[in-house]
């Protein structure tokens, strides 16, 4: 009779853009990385991880230099699965905005498809004005349906700042849609500040329509803006209010299969040496699965 043993479990964990960017950060003039590519590549994969995140200014700067098809290969001789790529943004604008917009979406579908990528991050812009509801559930079904033709998912986030400000609303634009490529990031830090808990959670988000997940750390409390404090404020895994390992077991109980992405945005990350920065923030990630088993 064969016994069952139980075994730590070993997440695949991907280094989203910012966690590797260094002295990097959204919404400044230039979003592109100081770290050169190849030492970037190296220190991912030698810290752990088992994919990356690039932002739409380091494909560019990369598409422009050494090309795609480099870029791939030194990404998977690094031996990283998982690649993503980030951010799109302004899908349901119209007139002389959409121009920009369009040029961004062919940017990123065509590093998506050059890379492999396993998904693009959406987002939901920064507004104090929202868009109707429908009004984005149209033209996200416009986008998915697009990127269905290229095989290219989606994962649409929302934020507390954006068109779509909780986890509900996303779900909602998300299910109006058929397309497989129509589906949902799902980030602590975002699910966190806008006061769900991990239970209520999963209690209304649809596991299958689950493209991605990303786990960070931060504090209930808010200084300066929510925007302000997003990308200031973010701390590693476990070192903050948010109960990061909770939030992992109740996902992994609600079904989800896939990698998991570490998103540290924060001063205190930024100002650390690249390589010690991508080492916290793995060991920490990884701690939040210490007491979760697999068996083998």
């Amino acid at each position: 009779m064969n016994q069952e043993t139980k075994e730590p479990m070993k997440p695949q964990l991907i280094a989203t853009c910012w966690t590797s960017a260094g002295d990097a950060a959204p919404m400044r003039p230039d979003e592109s990385s100081p770290v050169p590519l190849a030492e970037r590549i190296a220190l991912i994969a030698q810290t752990g991880w088992s994919g990356i995140g690039l932002v739409h200014a380091d494909l560019l700067k990369a598409r422009d230099t050494i090309g795609y098809p480099e870029l791939s290969r030194m990404i998977r001789e690094a031996g990283l699965e998982h690649v993503e790529v980030e951010f799109l943004n302004d899908w349901w604008t119209t007139g002389d905005e959409r121009v920009a917009a369009d040029r961004l979406r062919a940017d990123l579908f065509e590093a998506a498809v050059a890379l492999g990528a396993r998904h693009i991050k959406v987002g939901a812009g920064m507004t104090y004005q929202r868009l109707p509801l429908s009004t984005m559930a149209s033209a996200f079904a416009d986008l998915a349906d697009e990127a269905a033709e290229s095989g290219i998912q989606l994962a649409l986030e929302a934020t507390p700042f954006s068109h779509l400000r909780t986890t509900q609303e996303a779900v909602e634009v998300v299910t109006r849609s058929d397309s497989p490529s129509a589906g949902l990031m799902i980030d602590i830090w975002h699910t966190a500040k806008t006061g769900l808990t991990h239970e209520q959670l999963w209690d209304f988000v649809p596991i299958e329509r689950v493209a991605a997940v990303e786990i960070d750390d931060g504090y209930f409390e808010t200084l300066g803006t929510i925007f302000e404090d997003t990308i200031n404020r973010r701390t590693y895994c476990g070192e903050g209010d948010f109960d990061t390992a909770d939030f992992v077991r109740r996902t992994l109980e609600a079904g989800y299969q896939g990698p998991w992405g570490v998103e540290i945005i924060s001063a205190e990350h930024r100002s650390r040496p690249v390589a010690d920065g991508l080492k916290r923030a793995y060991d920490t990630a990884m701690s939040c699965f210490a007491d979760v088993h697999q068996t083998a």
